[in-house]
């Protein structure tokens, strides 16, 4: 520190300095420090230009710092810390929501729905005008879902924003085998009912779809199946009988007599599990779900692969607004992804 004497001038109404002593008490920073003093930082406009372009692709702040360092020959290079550039990120968060969040993801949201006549945007706000439940998707998806919306897949069990609001992806299967995003929602209600529905099993789950979606025909999970069977019976040889029953399409009679032929030589009358399966075959052997138009779908696994997908666009601290961007970018890479069979398809196709 430097010590000096000012003084007010009344007339010009500045201050003044009346004497310096420029010895300082302290050493001064070295060359090679400068770049940390505040005088010396700063975020160039193409710094931030760069930080706003990678953040639009939802590259992480500490990513950005350390490319750019890259760029510019390391850290010591750069005119600003890491402090300034999570500062300046902050700020840019915060003028995109100046009106609020929830309001700032509506009109986003709503804009969408202008330009395109088939989007959807819908909400409700049950208590003090605060943000209650959401449901979105934009034409392709609700064009998707009147193709292919006889089998809905979802799953609302991880957390996706700052508010704790689960999100809900709805997903099916096209002609194609691939993907299909029919919307996404913060506990909003779908309208159209679907005809299946493909669960782990799950007692609350269960009891939610018949509540809900009385008409809709509950289809347990395979894969979740063949997972219990290995913990609840010991007995190798009924673990292949039960898989065969499963995916066999059986005529009622063979299905019934192989079932209890088997359940009875290995003396698995009273298992509880092998009971409970049973009384539970309507919703899981083939042979009773003859004529339900399923896609595909005997697991949920799928449905699992898509959130775990998603979730890697995602962090836990997304406001709504971020959280709607980064799922828009979900749905433009699954776009791309579906494109590329097709496309060779048709470059291969003989003429």
């Amino acid at each position: 520190m430097a010590k000096m004497k000012i003084y007010l001038d009344a007339q010009d109404q500045v201050w003044k300095v009346r004497r310096i002593d420029d010895s300082h008490n302290h050493p001064l920073a070295a060359t090679m420090f400068n770049h940390l003093l505040p005088s010396h930082r700063s975020l160039s406009e193409s710094n931030k230009a760069q930080v706003d372009s990678l953040k639009k692709f939802g590259i992480a702040t500490l990513k950005i710092m350390a490319y750019m360092a890259g760029q510019s020959g390391g850290y010591g290079m750069l005119q600003f810390t890491k402090r300034d550039l999570y500062n300046y990120v902050h700020i840019q968060r915060l003028s995109q929501i100046n009106d609020g969040d929830a309001a700032a993801t509506i009109s986003y949201l709503e804009g969408k729905a202008n330009a395109d006549i088939m989007s959807v945007a819908r909400y409700t706000k049950p208590l003090e005008g605060r943000l209650g439940s959401l449901f979105w998707a934009d034409g392709q998806m609700m064009a998707d879902y009147k193709l292919f919306g006889d089998v809905v897949a979802f799953d609302a069990t991880y957390r996706s924003n700052k508010y704790k609001k689960p999100l809900v992806v709805f997903s099916g299967s096209n002609h194609n085998k691939q993907t299909a995003i029919f919307g996404f929602a913060l506990l909003e209600d779908e309208e159209k009912k679907p005809s299946v529905v493909v669960t782990d099993g799950d007692k609350a789950m269960r009891a939610a779809i018949d509540d809900v979606l009385p008409s809709a025909r509950h289809r347990l999970c395979g894969w979740h199946l063949e997972k219990n069977c290995v913990m609840q019976v010991k007995e190798p040889d009924f673990r292949k009988v039960f898989k065969k029953e499963m995916y066999a399409n059986l005529d009622v009679l063979v299905f019934e007599d192989h079932w209890t032929t088997t359940v009875q030589s290995l003396g698995l009358m009273n298992n509880s599990w092998v009971k409970s399966t049973y009384e539970l075959r309507h919703s899981w052997a083939t042979t009773y779900l003859q004529g339900t138009f399923c896609t595909g779908y005997r697991t949920t696994s799928r449905c699992e692969g898509i959130n775990a997908f998603v979730k890697g666009f995602l962090k836990s601290t997304n406001s709504l607004l971020e959280l709607v961007h980064s799922l828009d970018r979900v749905v433009k890479v699954i776009a791309i992804t579906r494109l590329q069979p097709s496309s060779i398809r048709r470059i291969t196709r003989p003429c």
